[in-house]
């Protein structure tokens, strides 16, 4: 095959060197044996000769295969079955000329025959000794002396039919279960190849998560954090001089410098949860969300409320984590954006799918001419890839309020107080 050459030595099934360098082997024996008693205390002549010719022919189709051996060429079914059909050929042109059942040279049917269903299925190995069985059974009433039923000639006659039948099955039984431990062996390294270039395929993509998810971390602590701190630094200073001159404006300043600090404070903190498991420790969402609103209202000093309504239940861990990550979206745009003196958070349990509604009083905006800020976008992705939906219901100078949807089962039912 073209490509077997990428393929492990045991999975290549066409490869014939390991059973034809036996049957080489073999081979050189029988035909040295082959030799000796043709012409050891015989009468020469022409079936002699003939004999003579024969086997010299096989030794040079030996020989050949011997070279091809040495030399590392290909071994094809071809050349296997050449010199298996040599052999027979040779061995039963030589009964019939010497004999038939009386001679002895009928054992080397045995390793002619073991050596062609090795190297070949049993479709073609039991038509095969089907024919030399046929032929053999053949000679022994043809061929003189011919059977002798005193002698009990066909006891002979059976047990070497059935020995010739015999080796061929086990050969082909050989022959097919090496196959199939060859073909489990295959089917075993592609599957860990599969699994190998799965779990590769997997570590890819987790580094490229984490490194998409360091730039993003990056750029928004470049973009949020670091420029609050510098707008903070620079109100600093001034507030500095202005003490200096009792400028009545140090107030305002410093004011502003409040807010621009607490707004660092809710960044940092978002931070830092995007960073850490959200629902560990075995915390369900419901409180995960109430400690959230919580220390929401500590940092920004927006009056909050949270409310749980109807029958609580666990919720798997990504519909939590999906839940705690757009209240953390929906809370900060709250602040930094809505300008908002209070946000209403509730969790609304139902049968097959949980709700979050987040409503501030905020400036709002337009949705058919404003933009869509990134942290609405981030939010809907989160609930699009859990198969759920974000509604978005905003107007100018009227708040804005979200919805967030997510399918879910409910697995334990549990009552749930409400909190404020």
């Amino acid at each position: 095959m073209a490509h077997s050459s990428a393929l492990p030595a045991f999975a290549i099934f066409d490869d014939y060197r390991p059973t034809v360098t036996i049957a080489v082997i073999i081979r050189w024996l029988l035909l040295g044996i082959w030799f000796f008693l043709n012409n050891y205390r015989v009468e020469t002549g022409t079936f002699h000769l003939v004999l003579n010719l024969l086997g010299t022919g096989l030794v040079l189709l030996n020989g050949y295969m011997t070279w091809r051996l040495l030399k590392g060429l290909p071994v094809t079914w071809r050349h296997a079955l050449t010199l298996s059909i040599a052999d027979l050929s040779l061995i039963t042109v030589g009964l019939f000329m010497m004999g038939g059942l009386a001679n002895d040279f009928y054992v080397f049917y045995y390793p002619a025959l073991l050596g062609f269903s090795l190297m070949f299925p049993k479709r073609a190995s039991f038509p095969l000794v089907s024919l030399i069985m046929g032929l053999y059974a053949l000679m022994a009433f043809v061929i003189a002396p011919g059977l002798d039923l005193e002698a009990e000639d066909e006891k002979k006659l059976t047990v070497r039919l059935a020995c010739m039948l015999g080796i061929v099955a086990a050969g082909a039984l050989i022959t097919g279960w090496e196959r199939a431990r060859r073909r489990d062996a295959v089917f075993a390294e592609r599957q860990r190849s599969q699994e190998n270039l799965e779990l590769q395929r997997q570590a890819q993509e987790a580094e490229l998560t984490a490194v998409e998810e360091r730039s993003r971390i990056a750029r928004d602590i470049h973009d949020g954090i670091s420029q609050s701190l510098y707008m903070l630094n620079l109100g600093l200073e001034a507030c500095a001089g202005l003490a200096q001159q009792g400028q009545e404006s140090l107030q305002q300043r410093l004011q502003a410098l409040a807010r621009v600090s607490r707004q660092t404070l809710l960044e940092t903190r978002q931070y830092i949860l995007d960073l850490k498991p959200i629902l560990d420790g075995g915390q369900e969402a419901g409180q995960a969300l109430e400690n959230q609103v919580r220390e929401f209202a500590t940092v920004t000093s927006i009056k909050t409320a949270f409310e749980v309504e109807g029958e609580g239940y666990p919720l798997p861990s990504a519909a939590g984590t999906a839940l705690v990550r757009i209240a953390q979206e929906g809370l900060a745009n709250a602040y930094r954006h809505a300008g908002a003196s209070h946000v209403a958070v509730k969790l609304v349990f139902q049968e097959e799918s949980v709700e979050l509604h987040i409503q501030d009083n905020g400036a709002g905006f337009d949705r058919n001419s404003a933009p869509v800020g990134h942290g609405l976008t981030n939010m809907a992705q989160r609930a699009q890839e859990l198969g759920g939906d974000l509604d978005i219901d905003a107007s100018v100078g009227r708040g804005l309020k979200l919805r967030a949807v997510l399918p879910v089962k409910s697995t334990a039912v549990g009552p749930k107080t409400a909190s404020e």
